[in-house]
């Protein structure tokens, strides 16, 4: 009985750590599966990972707010989820973070995709450069995503979903 749950521990040990990578994104061919638009620019992606290993990509980290919170698209069980680094990626490749590990940047005038206005940073010290460049965003509202998730079920971050 032993050497049988040792072999299933060291045959379910890869596929747990493929759990704590973020998988590749292609820009221009990926499909978000909450607002189906195709992801256009990698600074603002967001990537979720379920428990069944399906990988989902997202143009705009509202969407994986709001598909977190079953507001659209098909049911998931998250079992990691990544945002990208807006000061570390370009528009075609993302650099992608856990997103429990982001800070973030709220105003709803920032322009994304979704119109959402929300900006993750892997530093606190990119977010404010952003905002030493962008003074009009001075207002905009410091989170992590506990704040995000807390939000998120008072209400949705896209339009037209209970916002």
């Amino acid at each position: 009985m032993k050497r049988r749950s040792l072999l299933k521990v060291l045959f379910a040990l890869p596929f747990g750590l493929a759990l704590a990578a973020p998988r590749a994104l292609r820009v221009g061919v990926d499909v978000c599966p909450f607002c189906n638009m195709t992801i256009l620019d990698a600074r603002f992606a967001a990537q979720m990972i379920t428990t069944t290993g399906r990988v989902f990509n997202y143009d705009d980290v509202g969407c994986l707010l709001d598909h977190q919170q079953s507001r659209g698209g098909p049911r998931v069980s998250p079992a990691e989820q990544f945002v990208a680094d807006f000061a570390a990626s370009d528009r075609t490749t993302p650099r992608f973070l856990v997103a429990g590990q982001a800070r973030f940047l709220f105003n709803e005038r920032i322009r994304t995709p979704m119109g959402v206005g929300l900006l993750a940073f892997g530093r606190a010290e990119d977010l404010e450069a952003y905002l030493r460049q962008r003074p009009q965003f001075a207002d905009a509202q410091r989170l992590n995503w506990s704040d995000l998730l807390r939000l998120g079920r008072q209400r949705a971050w896209i339009g037209g979903h209970g916002r």
